[in-house]
């Protein structure tokens, strides 16, 4: 029996118009509200509905910037950023007690 071919590298993500797949709910959900929030308050240019030049302004703009984010930037860089700004400082405890005395393993010198 023949083997059949595999494809290397399974696990890798792949690009589709140089966008990995996970950064796509980062294009497609600001080009929906931005597509739809004109037909909900009703915004026309003359007989042209606004909500489909900025639908497609909006892709195409955030398309060029996560490509040149791609190309510029670590794979998963925009994911722990947004986890980092999500994060903020983080309140730590208060020292307890005598934690910022001498402790055992160091040892005076007499």
């Amino acid at each position: 029996m023949r083997r059949r071919q595999t494809r290397p590298n399974i696990f890798r993500n792949l690009k589709r118009f140089g966008v990995y797949q996970g950064d796509w709910k980062y294009i497609l959900i600001p080009t929906a509200v931005m597509y739809f929030l004109p037909f909900v308050f009703g915004i026309w240019i003359y007989y042209i509905p606004a909500g489909f030049p900025l639908g497609l302004m909006t892709f195409i703009v955030l398309l060029g910037v996560f490509n040149f984010l791609r190309a510029s930037k670590p794979e998963c860089w925009l994911k722990n950023r947004f986890d980092a700004a999500s994060d903020g400082w983080k309140n730590f405890r208060a020292p307890v007690n005598d934690e910022f005395g001498q402790t055992d393993w160091i040892k005076k010198k007499r």
